[in-house]
């Protein structure tokens, strides 16, 4: 309420006592500045800002809009001679009137009886004219039949002819020369005893083990066996280049003792080397600091790769000196 009325002072002062009229489609209204806040609020209206006067309480007729024109197509008339064209009359739904019956046409007694013996009577004579053209057919066609005759009734199958084979011996031989099937592997998955066959094509899914029946499981693939071969084969030519050195007294072999001599000094150095590194100040400021570290650290590095070098290969050889 104080809203509205401080609207309504506000307009007051910036606009005196005008009236804004509110027009629509169909109305055309008076409003005060309150009410026309309130309908520029709404935003659905045009609102024009006219001076009051009495001219204005003159009702005025309202105005017609003229609608325009419909849009017609230019080809409707080919349309509908078109469709008059394809239309035909009575075509689903019959004549359009019925004829009334006469009325001599009343029911009678007994009337349908001779309409049923009358519809009995032509239905005879259409199968027995359909059996005539089928019996013509059959007659005059070309194609051979391959099935004997039916027998007739008056005929009599031969009787008391006997086999000289001996069915019961024939059936004895069979079973006891037939070998017994095999059991096929199932799986009761119900507690009422319900199985399944594990054989089954439609019904498998991987419960029976197939691939570790298969003759080639477990065994080396032949592109291992060839790889096998060729490193036995250079390890072999390797060795024999390192005999003929041997022989020729151009290199020696490391014994093991010296070898793990060897190995022994370069831990025990790589620990003093860090023993001093690990007693370097933290804070590298000068230069003589800095490449004191990158020395240690280069060293370090060193001795780490040679140890590596030495523990990966037993055979160590150096070449002779003269």
């Amino acid at each position: 309420v104080k809203r509205h009325r401080y609207c309504c002072l506000t307009l007051r002062l910036r606009f005196g006592q005008k009236r804004y009229v509110l027009h629509s489609d169909n109305d055309r209204l008076s409003l005060s500045p309150a009410n026309y806040i309130m309908a520029l609020y709404t935003g659905q209206r045009r609102v024009v800002v006219r001076e009051e006067s009495i001219y204005n309480l003159i009702p005025r007729p309202p105005v017609k809009k003229e609608r325009p024109l419909r849009y017609t197509s230019t080809f409707r008339p080919q349309v509908k001679e078109e469709i008059k064209s394809k239309q035909q009359p009575s075509r689903t739904m019959g004549p359009a009137t019925v004829l009334p019956v006469a009325s001599q046409g009343f029911l009678r007694k007994h009337s349908k009886e001779r309409r049923h013996e009358e519809i009995g009577a032509t239905r005879k004579a259409s199968e027995a004219s359909l059996l005539s053209q089928v019996q013509s057919f059959g007659s005059t066609s070309s194609k051979t039949s391959t099935k004997p005759a039916v027998p007739r009734r008056t005929e009599r199958p031969a009787m008391g002819t006997r086999l000289s084979k001996d069915f019961i011996t024939e059936n004895a031989v069979k079973v006891i020369t037939a070998v017994p099937p095999k059991p096929q592997p199932k799986l009761v998955d119900t507690p009422g005893g319900a199985t399944q066959v594990l054989t089954d094509q439609r019904t498998d899914a991987g419960l029976l083990p197939k691939y570790v029946h298969k003759k080639d499981y477990g065994a080396t693939p032949q592109y291992l066996k060839s790889r096998q071969e060729m490193t036995s084969q250079a390890q072999a030519s390797f060795n024999s280049f390192l005999r003929e050195r041997e022989a020729s007294g151009n290199i020696a072999s490391v014994e093991e003792d010296e070898r793990s001599k060897l190995l022994n000094g370069l831990k025990s150095h790589w620990q003093e080397l860090q023993h001093q590194y690990l007693g370097l100040s933290v804070v590298t400021d000068t230069l003589p600091k800095k490449s004191r570290k990158q020395r240690i650290e280069a060293e370090m590095k060193q001795l780490e790769h040679d140890i590596q070098t030495i523990e990966q290969h037993q055979a160590i050889y150096v070449t002779a000196t003269t």
